[in-house]
């Protein structure tokens, strides 16, 4: 019989083990790492033993397994291992006498010393393993193990006892990188065992036991299916299928497989007429765990028969197979006979009244009132209910050993309008859970308890239960969906979308799979649920969206006072290390960020400060749902269906404009912080991030505050965009630097202003210029030259000078081209701008470069020409520089350094050195004065880059003495 999923759910199961289709692939990472493990570790005791350094022995190289020729009459594989001499065995000897009188420390040495002489003596790596276990080192201990079995890849024996030894204790560690690295291992030891035999069952619910402890559901189960093939009637086996299978990301297919694995088992059992099974005996826990499937599948006629069936056969009665005819009534399991002696089969003396309706456990009685209420069978589930009574002494003693039935109970209740009914199960269920500390209210009772006074009309009381289940588990379905349907029905639009960001986060539970394993694991089957314990230093997830309170106005005036006291405080803590902080305080830096943020994330929760669109994009619920084919799979239409009403009733006409959504009266402060200072937190905030290399969450701070409505004046949209611009030069980002750039060109200033800052941040970047020459880029230059020109044509004859043509421009679109080689079709924006200013040094040098370059390409025609020109344009802009009456001495060496380089690349070396000794003049000259000179680029000296392209020169045009003494003049360090 088939224990797996079909074809479909096997590829699932697959798709979860990184597409490894064998346990060959699976090992191959595995087993590199430990290969270098033992070989660093083999490497370590010889040294140990030579009382040397750790490095290399010389020796011949060691042989790999499986890497000598074939041979006829020869077996592939690992070679065996060479049998001990007689000088490894007597020093073995004396190892274990130096262990047997715990002399530790010699026996290590001894080791040691085997281990130099043969490494691959396998009783030696046994013997340290016990060593270093009796010395409290268990990693080294498990280390021994492991390469001692790698010595013998094909004695299973040893495999399973070192993945067995590294597993010791594994359950009472805390997570982390110990316990990881033992569930590694013994991980590594049972698939090289499945490697050698895929039959052991003994490694393959190992391994599976260890992917389940590394909470990989998926995979466990489908090492289960495998184990359930070689030997499906091992009740362990199949209770930890089951387990599994209720913690596994598709809840129903794993059910399928855990109620066909327990349908197996039962059916052989019954057949053998006994309940001893393998490694076990068939119990009433076992039941309850096979009927938690039917309940996950809703196959409730189903799961009805099955609880009779096999509860008649745990109870004796197997042969009475003629109560099978009574389908729609449980008068079998009635406390008297009144109904059973209508049945012409039954004798009542043959067996004892414990094995009818009082041997029935009260769970399961519960179970079938549930069933009997989801199939309509009102009378039944009304007896059973009578059996029931929570006021019944005898009956509470039942059911406080099974708490969680009184959930159940009260759901079906509540399912029928039965709100009075149902709060007496729930309150029982809290007496109980006060009498004992390990059953917790968690949220499914909050829930149920929200839904009793939503039917008795009390939503106050709905609400607040609700709310609290979210807060109890911040992944619960169910009370979001409740809550959702509570606010749909508010008249304030207010409360509309409150149900929206509900539904919406319920869509993400559930695309995400956390909700339906939660679903799942709601109870173990072997008892109630406990109260959740969070481990030391683990972080409690937490939800972006905070469920607001609209019909409790008490608790949610008291909700904001509590935050507006918490900002307060993280304001105060902020301004109380600022000074720190500037001084350079790593302790207050990490301080005053944490009060930052925490104040940001309260900003950014507040949906009056933002448009409707980018309040949900911040919670994570952006884009639209379609009925039926919602990005995340739906547990029901209902659901999928809400989510779009309401984002419909929420959202604008497609075209229509949204006004903002001010309040009636703008406030001018939050929480008592003027919103001045709110947006000096936001921005100092983002430099922190980048400083601290989080650029991408610094650009997420500048984008929150850019798109809150409170600041939408200029000025504010100014300094927000002039800090987002900072922040990408500093963190050398050059397409934001771009977007930030197009925002001033196109929205604030458009103007020369502007795109010189455009071309200035992308000139600090200190990154290739591909998106400085990106395609955006250049269409968005070039629609504004076209802008240029349109406004041209329009202009009367004669006004050429007043059209606007901005020759910055024209420039940064001829450098664009420039850089992408396209050097003609620079030329021609280059030559518009110097219609428009001859006299321009800029223009001149940009064009005359253009030429330069355009005349060293392999295919330019008349190379002649094109070097005419460019030198024209190069010395206009020589004597341009030179003539300047307010020229600085530093621009006067950028025109002699600028001639010369543009002769170096023509190789006129003769010439350029003419030029470059002009800029060494300017130094000397600038020397012999000894002040300092004003300007942009008074101070910047080109002196050390002239010498040393003089001396490489001199170099190669072979006057090594000239370039010896540049050298010795400029280019020696003091």
């Amino acid at each position: 019989m088939d224990y797996g999923f079909d074809d479909d759910g096997e590829a699932d199961a697959r798709s979860e083990i990184s597409n490894a289709s064998s346990d060959e692939l699976e090992l191959q990472a595995n087993v590199a790492r430990h290969d270098a493990q033992r070989e660093a570790f083999i490497a370590q005791q010889r040294a140990d033993a030579s009382n040397q350094s750790l490095r290399p022995q010389p020796g011949p190289p060691a042989v790999k397994f499986g890497a000598r020729p074939h041979r006829k009459g020869r077996k592939l594989g690992p070679r065996k291992a060479a049998k001990p001499t007689p000088d490894i065995l007597f020093r073995l000897s004396l190892a274990r006498e130096a262990f047997e009188r715990k002399d530790y420390e010699d026996a290590i040495k001894m080791i040691g010393e085997i281990v130099r002489i043969n490494s691959e003596t396998y009783n030696a790596w046994t013997l340290l393993s016990t060593v270093h276990e009796e010395l409290g080192d268990r990693e080294k201990a498990t280390m021994c193990l492991m390469i001692a079995a790698y010595l013998v890849p094909k004695n299973i024996a040893s495999w399973l006892h070192a993945a067995s030894y590294a597993l010791q204790g594994v359950e009472d560690m805390d997570d982390g990188p110990e316990k990881d690295t033992a569930l590694e291992r013994a991980l590594t030891c049972y698939s090289q065992v499945l490697t050698t035999d895929k039959s052991s069952i003994e490694a393959r619910t190992g391994k599976a036991d260890v992917l389940m402890m590394q909470g990989h559901a998926g995979q466990a189960l489908a090492q289960y299916q495998r184990a359930l093939q070689y030997r499906p009637l091992n009740i362990r086996t199949v209770r930890n299928t089951a387990d599994v299978a209720l913690d596994a990301r598709d809840a129903k297919k794993g059910a399928e497989v855990a109620k066909r694995a327990y349908r197996n088992l039962i059916d052989h059992l019954q057949s053998k007429g006994t309940v001893e099974a393998e490694e076990g005996r068939f119990e009433w826990s076992d039941l309850r765990i096979y009927l938690e499937f039917f309940t996950i599948l809703e196959q409730w006629d189903e799961g009805t028969q099955q609880l009779k069936g096999i509860s008649r056969w745990l109870l004796g009665r197997r042969a009475e197979f003629f109560w099978d005819r009574w389908a729609d009534d449980d008068r079998e399991w009635d406390l008297h006979d009144d109904r059973r002696v209508q049945v012409p089969e039954f004798e009542p003396a043959q067996h004892p009244q414990d094995t009818y309706g009082q041997g029935l456990p009260i769970d399961l009685r519960a179970k079938l009132f549930v069933y009997r209420r989801k199939l309509g069978h009102e009378y039944e589930a009304m007896l059973h209910l009578r059996v029931l009574d929570p006021t019944d002494e005898s009956i509470m003693n039942q059911l406080i050993d099974f708490p969680d039935c009184l959930k159940d109970i009260a759901v079906a209740l509540i399912e029928g309008e039965q709100a009075e009914e149902a709060l007496r199960y729930m309150n029982l269920y809290k007496q109980i859970a006060g009498m004992n500390g390990e059953i917790a209210v968690d949220a499914d009772v909050l829930v149920a308890q929200g839904r009793c006074h939503m039917l008795l009309g009390d939503k106050s009381a709905a609400e607040e239960c609700f709310i609290a289940a979210i807060e109890d588990d911040q992944e619960h379905i169910e009370a979001r969906i409740q809550l959702a349907n509570m606010y749909e029905g508010e008249q304030e639009q207010e409360g509309r979308e409150e149900a929206f960001l509900l539904v919406r986060q319920a869509l993400n539970l559930e695309a995400s799979g956390t909700g339906e394993r939660k679903k799942g694991r709601r109870r173990g089957p072997y008892g109630p649920r406990k109260p959740r314990e969070k481990r030391e230093g683990q972080k409690e997830r937490k939800s972006k969206y905070v469920p607001r309170r609209l019909i409790n106005a008490e608790k949610r005036k008291q909700q904001d006072l509590e935050m507006t006291e918490v900002a307060t405080k993280n304001y105060q803590a902020m301004q109380e290390v600022r000074d720190r902080v500037v001084a350079g305080d790593e302790q207050a830096t990490e301080a005053w960020m944490k009060a930052a943020k925490d104040l940001i994330d309260d900003f950014r929760s507040y949906k009056e400060f933002y448009p409707w669109e980018k309040y949900i994009k911040y919670l994570g619920y952006g884009g639209t749902v379609i009925s039926g084919q919602s990005s995340a799979p739906a547990r029901n239409m209902r659901l999928a269906a809400m989510a779009e009403r309401l984002q419909q009733n929420l959202a604008p006409v497609e075209g229509q404009e949204v006004p903002p959504r001010l309040p009636a009266k703008i406030p001018q402060e939050h929480r008592g912080i003027p919103f001045d200072q709110w947006l000096d937190v936001f921005l100092e905030y983002a430099f922190s991030l980048v400083r601290a290399g989080k650029h991408r969450e610094a650009y997420v701070v500048c984008h929150a505050a850019r798109d809150s409505i409170i600041w939408s004046a200029i000025e504010h949209t100014f300094l927000i965009h002039v800090a987002w611009a900072s922040c990408a030069v500093y963190a050398g980002d050059e397409e934001t630097c771009v977007a930030i750039a197009r925002y001033f060109m196109r929205d604030y200033m458009p103007g020369t202003d502007s795109y010189r800052m455009f071309a200035a941040m992308c000139r600090v970047c200190q990154t290739p210029v591909s998106w400085y020459t990106s395609g955006p880029a250049q269409k968005f230059i070039l629609r504004q030259i076209k802008t240029m020109d349109n406004i041209q044509l329009k202009q009367q004859p004669g006004h050429l000078r007043d059209i606007g043509l901005d020759i910055c421009l024209l420039t940064i679109y001829g450098h664009i081209l420039f850089s992408t080689t396209s050097y003609a079709y620079a030329l021609s924006y280059f030559a518009r701008a110097a219609s428009l200013d001859p006299h321009n040094c800029l223009v001149n040098l940009s064009s005359g470069l253009a030429y330069l370059h355009y005349a060293l390409k392999r295919q330019a025609t008349n190379r002649q020409y094109l070097l005419t020109q460019a030198f024209a344009f190069l010395f206009r802009y020589y004597d341009g520089r030179l003539h300047d009456p307010q020229v600085t001495r530093g621009e006067r060496q950028e025109a002699h350094f600028n001639i010369a380089r543009a002769y170096s690349l023509i190789g006129l070396g003769n010439l350029a050195v003419d030029y470059y000794k002009k800029v060494l003049a300017e130094a000397e000259e600038a020397s012999w004065e000894g002040a300092p000179e004003e300007g942009v680029l008074g101070n910047e000296d080109l002196t050390l880059e002239a010498a040393y392209n003089i001396r490489t020169t001199c170099y190669l045009l072979g006057d090594v003495e000239g370039a010896k003494a540049v050298t010795e003049r400029w280019l020696v360090l003091e």
